[in-house]
Formats: C-alpha cells, structure tokens, sequence
C-alpha cells in the first residue's frame, strides 16, 4: 500500500449512495416538494460496517458522511436551511456501534484546528472542502485521522470527543509524504496545512478581540452626583461585573439648613462636574 493510502481501509467517507453500499431508506409521505423525512442504514458488501445517518426538513442538505470500521461509529454533516455562508455553522449527528445518536452545532468560525475534537474537525474540513477554501481538505483530514489511529491514537466512539492538536498530526503525515518521496502527497498536505495555520491565526485574534472586550465592559463605571433631601452631595459609582451591578457612595459635601426645594435649585445653578475618579475606582474596585 502506498504512503498516500496508509490507514484509510479502516474508513469509509462520502454520500450516503456511495458504490459499494446497499442503502435502506424509510421516507415519509410528505409532497415531494417539501423535504423528505428519511433515516438510512447503509451496510458495506466487502467491511462489516455500518453507516447510519438521516435527513430531514428540520436538518438541511448533507454535505458529508463517513464511518469508521475499528470503532463502528458514523458521522454526518448537515448544512442547516439558515446557513449563511458569512458565518457557516453546521450540524453534525454522530451513532455509536448502536445506532445512539449525539447531535452538535458547529460554528466554524470557533474551531481551533490546534486544539479541537474529531467531530470539529471533521466539520471543518467538510466546510474548507464544500467552500472551495481547499478542496481536498476533507479527503485529507481522513487519511491524516487514520494514520493518527493506526500510530497508537485512541479508538471507539468516545475517542471522537477528545481534543487533539491536528496541526501536529498533519504536519507528521506531510512529511512522512516527503521521505518516502511521494512530492504529491506532501504538496497537498503542505498546502492543507497552511490552510488551517491561517485559520488557528483567525480565530486567536477573535479570541483575543473578545476578551478585551470584555475586560473594558467589566471595567466600565458610571458615575452620578447625586443631590439629597437634606442638601447634602454624594458621588455615586456604579460597576458592571458580569451583569451584575456594584455600587458605591461617597459623600461630597455636608447637609445644609436650606429648604429641599433651595437645595436642588443651588445644585443646579453651580453645574456640578464629575471630578476624575480613576485612582479612588482602583481603590474601590481593586482595578
């Protein structure tokens, strides 16, 4: 077997009618201009392997599906009514070896190929494949999963939830490409794996864009002068932490003898200002 083919007898990846498989479809009686509800057990003829999977008005067009023969576990990749290409997310259903299903909402744009799970990834690469961003992103993650399996990774259904550093894993198939001298093999992956380092560099300036947003919306104080009864002046500070609100008082001037009413009239006329406040905050807060 070729470099290129290492591991890939172990997974079958594709459409649901892919040659090879006798499908077993249950359609429901809706019009056919509405979408069918139909669910599907497609056994291979030369593996004993099963691929399970379903389509209905409510999951959208599949883009992607596959099955693994050493775990018996089957995935697949919808692409949802609502889908916007501008911010793609897609579902994605994933079966035990019986027949249990977990469901999953993907945003893609929240993958990190450096530090995702193979349900993720594989997700990502149906997309990178499917927008034209690399075409052969999906054909190659599989190949790189596989190998990933045969050098030692973990099996069955459970590994499919543990996070792994795909970079890594495909920058080792690359370059096992290269020394058995196979210069197709490792332009494709070379160029797969550019493709998810510009990627990895998206999303941590997402990442970092969202956090100091959030560190200024937590730091932010409002600040009020407010007049009492009595006359009396007091500077209230108010911080927002995590939706909730701290308040703090401080008293800028004494009571007076004059009536409410003057009170409020004096307060008007001398236009009081909100003196900088930035040191006393970082007392008070802990900033």
């Amino acid at each position: 077997m070729g470099v290129s083919g290492i591991g890939t007898n172990n997974y079958v990846f594709g459409q649901k009618n892919a040659a090879g498989y006798a499908a077993q479809k249950t359609e429901n009686s809706k019009p056919q201009e509405e979408t069918a509800n139909m669910s599907w057990t497609v056994k291979s003829e030369n593996h004993d392997i099963i691929l399970h999977g379903e389509e209905s008005a409510e999951d959208g067009k599949v883009v992607a599906a596959w099955a693994c023969v050493t775990g018996n576990t089957s995935m697949t990749v919808y692409q949802p009514h609502d889908f916007d290409p501008a911010h793609p997310v897609y579902k994605v259903k994933v079966w035990d070896s019986h027949g249990n299903m977990t469901e999953r909402m993907v945003d893609i744009s929240e993958v990190d190929p450096a530090d995702c799970d193979t349900i993720d990834m594989y997700a990502y690469s149906a997309w990178l494949s499917k927008s034209g961003k690399c075409p052969n992103a999906l054909q190659k993650f599989m190949s790189a999963h596989a190998h990933h399996k045969d050098r030692g990774g973990k099996q069955g259904y459970e590994s499919l939830f543990d996070k792994e550093n795909w970079l890594e894993i495909i920058k080792e198939v690359m370059e096992m490409q290269y020394r058995a001298g196979n210069l197709k093999g490792y332009i494709d992956y070379k160029r797969f794996l550019g493709v998810l380092e510009i990627g990895k560099e998206e999303h941590e300036k997402k990442a970092q864009s969202g956090g100091n947003k959030t560190d200024q919306e937590e730091s932010k104080v409002e600040t009020d002068v407010q007049v009492k009864p009595d006359g009396s002046r007091v500077l209230v500070m108010t911080r927002m932490t995590g939706g909730m609100a701290v308040t703090t008082s401080i008293e800028l001037s004494k009571p007076t003898d004059m009536p409410n009413n003057k009170a409020e009239e004096e307060a008007a006329k001398e236009a009081w200002s909100v003196p900088d406040i930035s040191d006393l905050s970082a007392q008070l807060f802990g900033e």
